[in-house]
């Protein structure tokens, strides 16, 4: 059974779901299609990430290179050096009056 739905999602791109019915082995083993895995970009052998969401079960793509891109991230993380901003309390009344902010917190 083949069946395409298609859905708008939140970021205004048109978003392809295939649902398709799949045999499984004596062992477990169930074949990907290939129109799937060249969608999402599985050649040959590789790796898949699997886990459970309640009756479901779901395969995602494994980045070879994910332990390099998350040892990346956390090096920018730790080295990325955050300034902290405050203003005065003269600077900020700039954006509001006195008179406003007394309204607002009913105290006037």
């Amino acid at each position: 059974m083949k069946e395409h739905l298609y859905v708008w999602c939140d970021l205004c791109h048109m978003v392809s779901f295939m649902v398709e019915t799949l045999n499984v082995d004596e062992q477990g083993r169930v074949v990907i299609p290939a129109h799937i895995r060249r969608a999402l970009g599985i050649r040959g052998k590789g790796k898949l990430l699997v886990r459970r969401e309640g009756f479901k079960i779901v395969l995602e793509p494994y980045p070879e290179d994910l332990i390099r891109s998350v040892e990346e991230w956390a090096d920018s993380a730790r080295n990325t050096k955050a300034r902290i901003y405050s203003e005065s309390s003269e600077d900020s009344w700039k954006w509001m009056s006195p008179e406003y902010a007394r309204r607002k917190l009913g105290l006037s």
